[in-house]
């Protein structure tokens, strides 16, 4: 029998043992364990658990995750002498990179994201990172330099000179840069498996040509884009289900995309007419499920909204008037859900926005 002294003392030694001290029960985990449980952490935090044992030191250089992402970066304005100024040499993130890179061994990687700031400059240190994206088996590859002077990007052409075939990618995105249509297309070529692809606030400089009759695409991004009158976007994916695109007069054209149930469309402006929006949904009419629009499309909302006989759900962006709302109901005789936003001009300095989601 245990006096109250002692069982008061055993008591406390099961307690200690239960939540693990005096016994370091992580480090009995297998190495892949761990390695998973690093991969949740920041990459910097991930690195520092090199300082808990000797065996964590190298754990890290395995994990499937590369996140080099700078947080502050997102909120600040570049001006032009910080865009001319910058020096890829003193960047802490490019010292970041090129550290990690030069010690990382794992072949399998679930995602390679860069997000910080850097410029035309760095075109020679990116092609070297890019080569070993290349070398691994990466599955999904986000790039976004941070850079909206078109003068200062980064241009993508110049990094894929040493491109291999990537059968393992999924997932593609690409932001701020100078992007040409035919880099899009040597992606698509090298990716067989490629399922989502992301352009956005990028500097298009040629027609951007999204086809291929084995193309396993499914999801395209092509928004906030700067790009000449002259650029055409054309889209014939067979397997494309979610497209959300700028759609500029006679910029946008779509053919043989049996699949795709999901259009999102961000208008071009002022210029941009109900001819256009019919042409640039003749192929779309029976098959479109769900529809939103952003920008100014007051004037496409009256009669002549083309007829979409499936439609269940529309997403409008803020508009002044309800009545020509009638035509586009008449026009989706299958229309379930309907969310509009309508801006109220109580004076010039006196605005207010109201969200509606109509149930039908």
């Amino acid at each position: 029998m245990f006096g109250g002294a002692d069982l008061q003392e055993c008591t406390k030694k099961q307690k200690k043992e239960g939540l693990g001290f005096g016994h370091d029960r992580i480090s009995e985990l297998p190495d892949d364990v761990i390695i998973n449980i690093l991969s949740f952490l920041p990459l910097r935090d991930a690195v520092s658990t090199g300082l808990l044992s000797s065996r964590w030191l190298d754990l890290w250089k395995h994990t499937p995750y590369l996140d080099f992402f700078d947080t502050d970066d997102i909120y600040r304005t570049k001006c032009d002498t910080e865009h001319g100024s910058w020096d890829v040499g003193t960047c802490k993130h490019v010292k970041m990179v090129n550290s990690v890179l030069e010690s990382h061994h794992a072949l399998f990687l679930k995602r390679f994201r860069l997000h910080f700031y850097a410029n035309k400059s760095a075109q020679s240190v990116v092609t070297k990172w890019l080569g070993f994206v290349w070398s691994r088996q990466v599955e999904s590859l986000d790039l976004n330099f941070r850079c909206d002077m078109q003068n200062y990007q980064v241009v993508l052409e110049d990094l894929l000179g040493e491109m291999r075939p990537m059968k393992y990618l999924q997932n593609l995105s690409l932001m701020m840069m100078k992007v040409r249509g035919e880099d899009i297309s040597l992606f698509l070529k090298n990716c067989p498996f490629l399922r989502k692809l992301r352009i956005e606030e990028s500097f298009l400089t040629s027609d951007v040509h999204i086809s291929g009759a084995t193309l396993a695409l499914e999801d395209l991004q092509i928004e906030g884009c700067v790009y000449s009158e002259s650029v055409i976007i054309n889209i014939s994916a067979p397997n494309v289900c979610i497209v959300s695109v700028d759609a500029r007069p006679g910029q946008l054209r779509f053919k043989n995309v049996p699949r795709l149930a999901d259009a999102c469309f961000l208008m071009g402006g002022p210029s941009y007419t109900m001819q256009h929006f019919t042409s640039t949904l003749s192929c779309l009419t029976s098959q479109l499920l769900k529809l939103t629009l952003w920008g100014p499309v007051d004037k496409l909302l009256g009669k002549g909204f083309p007829r979409l006989p499936n439609l269940k759900e529309l997403f409008l962006d803020e508009h002044t008037c309800l009545l020509p709302f009638t035509y586009v109901i008449s026009a989706c005789p299958r229309l379930q859900y309907f969310s509009i936003r309508v801006g109220i001009y109580l004076s010039s300095q006196c605005h207010i926005l109201l969200h509606m989601d109509i149930f039908i």
